[in-house]
């Protein structure tokens, strides 16, 4: 099993402890400099994660337009990523922490085991919404009638074998504890990666397909258009989810299968690949609101009633100057109502 040791936090497969190394695959080298920096970056994705998606979630339950079919996998979304950053990121840093300080609690490796669980469940779960959502975009855009008459049961049954697959799929290194390091980051890449990257292109090949040949024939029809722009709204989501999870999973495989002496483990590279997939879970929020008219005016509705009490009226003083020029202190007010 030649990637083991240098895959033990990268692919989530081995067990290693900060205390003893890891036979020379550079794990003992991180520094307490590095692992400081990166717990800045780390914390601000967290809240922003967190928060963000609080958001979302919040949004949908108090705007009756936002509680379309869509938006229920959107919702499914938000709260893996809620869970990214309330969970995984914080566990990550605290790993990082102890392999820095070469210390370790008792109960590290329960720790470890369930931050590498969770951290699977909401990374696999974020994917699966993902082709969730452009599969139901394909419906609708494909047999719009049908997806109109579908019962909304279906969609539910839909949502639970998402988080039911993504839970199973976590929890292959406990069910199957014997499974190895190229098995598993094999499995992983190709059922949990690769083949739902390619059901989300042919879904939205085929929907831009459709969504063409119908703006050319009635270029007018207002529904088609805003169909359109969900699409294209998703369509971002899952392009910065590329950019996010590509690097880690090329490194997953590789990894996995690479010699220590041909690939040491590099802490470097590691914690830039979290960065960037973690980030991930910060971008969709924000993309809702830039891209999603609805999304946008509940934002500003919610964040009226959370800190428009505090700041309304808003006191400041300015300095003014007096016809001869000296300095006077005026006190305004703003409503933040107007």
């Amino acid at each position: 099993m030649p990637g083991t040791a240098n895959a033990s936090l990268l692919l989530n497969v081995s067990e290693s402890s900060p205390t003893r190394g890891a036979g020379g695959s550079g794990l003992a080298s991180l520094s307490m400099d590095s692992v400081m920096a990166a717990w800045f970056f780390y914390a601000i994705i967290a809240l922003v994660a967190v928060f963000g998606n609080l958001l979302v979630v919040t949004a949908f339950f108090i705007n009756d337009k936002l509680r379309t079919v869509t938006n229920y996998f959107v919702l499914g979304l938000a709260v893996a990523d809620i869970l990214v950053g309330a969970i995984s990121v914080p566990l990550w840093m605290y790993i990082l922490k102890s392999y820095a300080s070469s210390t370790s609690g008792k109960n590290f490796k329960y720790v470890e085991m369930f931050y590498k669980t969770m951290d699977g469940f909401a990374g696999i779960s974020s994917i699966l919404h993902l082709m969730a959502i452009s599969m139901e975009r394909y419906f609708c855009v494909g047999w719009a009638v049908r997806h109109r008459n579908t019962p909304k049961h279906v969609y539910y049954i839909a949502l639970f074998l998402v988080w039911l697959f993504s839970a199973l799929a976590a929890c292959v290194k406990l069910m199957i504890p014997k499974i190895e390091a190229e098995e598993l980051a094999l499995l992983t890449s190709v059922v949990f990666f690769l083949l739902p990257l390619t059901i989300i292109v042919i879904a939205y090949a085929a929907i831009w397909k459709i969504a063409m040949t119908r703006m050319n024939n009635n270029p007018s029809k207002r529904s088609l258009k805003r169909e359109i722009r969900t699409a294209t709204t998703i369509a971002f989501v899952i392009g910065f989810f590329l950019v996010a999870w590509t690097p880690f999973f090329v490194t997953f495989v590789i990894v996995a299968y690479c010699p220590l002496s041909v690939c040491p483990f590099n802490w470097s590279a590691t914690i830039f690949y979290k960065v960037l997939h973690y980030s991930n879970s910060s971008i969709n929020p924000i993309v809702y609101g830039v891209r999603i008219p609805e999304f946008r005016k509940t934002f500003k509705f919610v964040f009226k009633r959370l800190f428009g009490p505090a700041l309304a009226p808003c006191r400041r003083n300015a300095f003014l100057e007096d016809r001869n020029g000296n300095p006077n202190l005026r006190t305004e007010t703003f409503n933040l109502e107007k």
